[in-house]
């Protein structure tokens, strides 16, 4: 089959690149990019997961996409955990102010003398306490990364199901809520995380993405396949230039933050709040700029991580490169993310369906022998929904429950790792739509060849086709 279709002296396969851009996302299901990208998922999991650990619940129990925190619910919550430590502990084992009707209890005081008291009993009590700790589960404070990703992982449901179903309106309130509301939000519940994220994550995408960019860009532009080991090389010979891609816009930030931040304290001061309000003009005007650049990041972002790994300029290069395509073709930009979102979502559906089918295929045909033993609690998966397995069963014997506990610990491992390999896909599968689109989006501005890539040893930016031509 001929690698060009000519009609009437048109090329169609160059002159129409968008569907190249639809159609790359099928190289996202290799089986290497697909290890790579679920590694590179991993990664971005263990940073979120150790902030988590050290810093404990920093957002409110409703989550990044519910409303503003109020009183009310803290009081509902304190509530709540009175009554909770009452009925399931002895009076020695309560927090303090347990047993008055003033002042606050602290959910986690209550739920981490409940963990105490839960491995010195047995039995009915067991269960009680059991009942007990679930009922608090609603009024805890989540971790900050653990909202995230909540937040991230819903509304990217949403964007697929609004995509499959054709509900435009839908798709683009999540992929709104995706690019605005979520990381807003993240930011007025815990400042600090969004910093160390933006940092520790960005870099991680950087370096990770970029390796994944370029498998996608060689396989794309000269059908030329890479292990994910030679990507990694590629990677590290210049770590900090893709480590650093995520970063550069964002600098812009820090020419607002300080001028936002002293009118923000004069305007706490009475008679000096007039002085603020007048110099907030100012203030609006760093704003605007930062948006003039930060909007159009939001959508280059994944191309100038290819733009990194394909071009071999650094970090701001990159950045400049991918902004200054989009408003230079903001239409094309604006089609090739269409067709990247479409793209996204149908591997997505795929990935999951197959996922989904799989752990609860097993599980049925575990469930005609399990009975009430560890393999009935395999299954739980839902399509484009989070997880709903039930919680291990409790034991009177505390050597039998410990081992159901782990014989159902290594049954959600399994599926945990057939569901990380899905979700990795999908992570490839953005990683390679991006590179594609840079590619179509160059080829569109400059221009330049899908095969025209930079290669290690060459001077960063210098075309390969005019240094094939100059020879």
């Amino acid at each position: 089959m001929p690698d060009r279709v000519v009609v009437d002296r048109i090329d169609f396969r160059e002159a129409l690149v968008f569907p190249r851009v639809f159609a790359s996302a099928v190289g996202a299901l290799q089986p290497p990019r697909i290890l790579l990208a679920t590694f590179a998922l991993l990664c971005l999991i263990v940073v979120g997961r150790a902030y988590d650990v050290v810093r404990g619940p920093s957002v409110q129990p409703a989550g990044l996409l519910a409303t503003s925190r109020t009183s009310v619910d803290s009081a509902v919550a304190s509530d709540v955990a009175r009554r909770v430590a009452r009925e399931a502990l002895p009076m020695d084992r309560r927090p303090a102010g347990a047993d008055g009707f003033g002042g606050r209890v602290n959910v986690e005081e209550v739920r981490s003398a409940l963990l105490a008291r839960r491995g010195e009993v047995s039995g009915t009590e067991l269960e009680a306490v059991q009942r007990a700790i679930e009922r608090l589960e609603p009024f805890r404070g989540k971790g900050a990364f653990d909202a995230l990703s909540t937040a991230i992982g819903s509304r990217f449901d949403a964007l697929v199901a609004g995509v499959m179903t054709l509900d435009m309106r839908a798709a683009a309130a999540a992929l709104g809520d995706l690019l605005l509301t979520i990381p807003v939000a993240m930011w007025r519940e815990d400042w600090i995380f969004a910093i160390f994220y933006l940092v520790a994550g960005g870099m991680t995408l950087g370096l990770l993405g970029a390796a994944i960019a370029r498998m996608a860009a060689l396989d794309l532009g000269k059908n030329q396949r890479i292990s994910p080991v030679q990507a990694l090389a590629f990677v590290w010979q210049r770590p900090s230039n893709h480590a650093l891609v995520p970063l550069w816009p964002v600098i812009t930030l820090l020419v607002l933050l300080p001028v936002a931040l002293v009118l923000g304290l004069l305007g706490r001061v009475p008679g000096l709040d007039v002085l603020a309000g007048a110099a907030y003009g100012l203030a609006l005007f760093f704003g605007t700029l930062a948006t003039v650049v930060l909007l159009p990041w939001l959508l280059a972002m994944p191309m100038a991580i290819a733009a990194s790994a394909c071009e071999g300029c650094d970090g701001l290069e990159a950045a400049q490169r991918c902004g200054a395509m989009v408003y230079r073709r903001p239409l094309h930009a604006l089609l090739y993310v269409v067709c990247a979102i479409v793209a996204i979502a149908l591997t997505a559906f795929v990935v999951d369906l197959v996922a989904t089918v799989a752990i609860e295929l097993t599980a049925s045909f575990m469930g005609l022998s399990a009975g009430s033993g560890t393999m009935a609690s395999a299954g739980g998966a839902r399509l484009l929904a989070p997880d709903a397995m039930e919680a291990a069963p409790a034991f009177g014997a505390s050597v039998t429950g410990s081992l159901q506990s782990v014989s159902v610990g290594l049954v959600r491992l399994w599926q945990g790792i057939l569901q990380s390999l899905a979700a990795g896909a999908v992570f490839g599968a953005i990683c390679t739509t991006a590179t594609a689109a840079y590619l179509a989006m160059r080829r569109t501005c400059d221009e330049q060849p899908f095969d025209d890539l930079w290669e290690p040893g060459a001077p960063a930016g210098v075309r390969a086709a005019s240094a094939d031509h100059a020879k």
